[in-house]
């Protein structure tokens, strides 16, 4: 009997200790749109060096629990100045903050052949990820292939249906180069969003697996919208605007009931 009630009061630890950890609030930094050369026209990549910069320092101070940089990371994807740039600012921030990249169409390709996602994935290394963090699952896709639609996307998402059947009861949160749509669900598909139909879809899935937010670059402009209780946050770039907004890069604090992000301004972070 005495053992019986040793095992029982060890896993009532052991569950308290697991809620602890899961309830305790944590931040993380998605970055996008390095585009190292962008501002220059391929030219060099001085101004996104200093600007990328300044988001390294600012991430190494604050040291949030991980980064994500959701695509872009050069302008040209074959330029191995750009890239070996990007690399080297990236490698700056501190080995103890994991960091994950999730492809943009100019580091793989707008509709990728084969030799261009070889290439992507001979200079970084994979083009999807997931993993766990105080609770909650975190996933990231290459969305051009969802944009061009290639049987590529076919094998990603049965690999992101796996990843949710295997984190049932945990929140989710989605990162992707493409925001799935700017404003509406319904709006026309453009060059900044991904088809209608892939967007229903998708958000079908995202709402059958505890989905809360998917965070988003390519724009190179800040936009906030949702459907059926979904944020779809759309984060402006590290590099050169095409709106209103500054550089910057948004920081996310994720609660135990709720999830809140601020976008912050590179100019002045140091």
């Amino acid at each position: 009997m005495k053992r019986y009630i040793l095992c029982f009061v060890g896993l009532v630890v052991m569950a308290l200790l697991q809620s602890c950890t899961q309830s305790k609030p944590f931040t993380f930094v998605q970055l996008s749109d390095t585009q190292m050369g962008m501002i220059s026209n391929n030219q060099d990549v001085e101004a996104e060096r200093a600007l990328y910069s300044q988001a390294v320092a600012y991430i190494n101070r604050t040291r949030p629990a991980f980064v994500v940089i959701t695509g872009d990371f050069v302008n040209k994807q074959t330029d191995i100045v750009q890239i070996n740039a990007f690399k080297e600012i990236t490698a700056l921030i501190d080995r103890k903050i994991p960091v994950y990249l999730a492809p943009g169409n100019h580091d793989i390709g707008l509709n990728p052949t084969q030799e261009e996602i070889d290439f992507y994935l001979k200079h970084y290394g994979y083009d999807r990820f997931s993993f766990n963090q105080g609770g909650v699952c975190f996933a990231g896709l290459n969305s051009s292939f969802i944009k061009a639609d290639l049987p590529q996307e076919k094998e990603q998402l049965a690999w992101l249906k796996d990843v949710f059947a295997k984190n049932k009861s945990k929140r989710k949160v989605i990162f992707i180069h493409h925001p799935f749509f700017l404003k509406d669900i319904a709006e026309n598909e453009a060059y900044f969003n991904l088809p209608p139909q892939k967007r229903r879809d998708y958000f079908r899935l995202f709402k059958e697996n505890n989905t809360k937010v998917v965070f988003a670059g390519h724009h190179h402009q800040n936009g906030t919208a949702a459907y059926d209780g979904i944020e779809m946050i759309t984060t402006s770039a590290v590099g050169k605007q095409l709106g209103s907004a500054k550089s910057g890069f948004r920081e996310v604090t994720v609660y135990p009931d709720t999830i809140t992000h601020r976008y912050v301004e590179i100019v002045g972070t140091e």
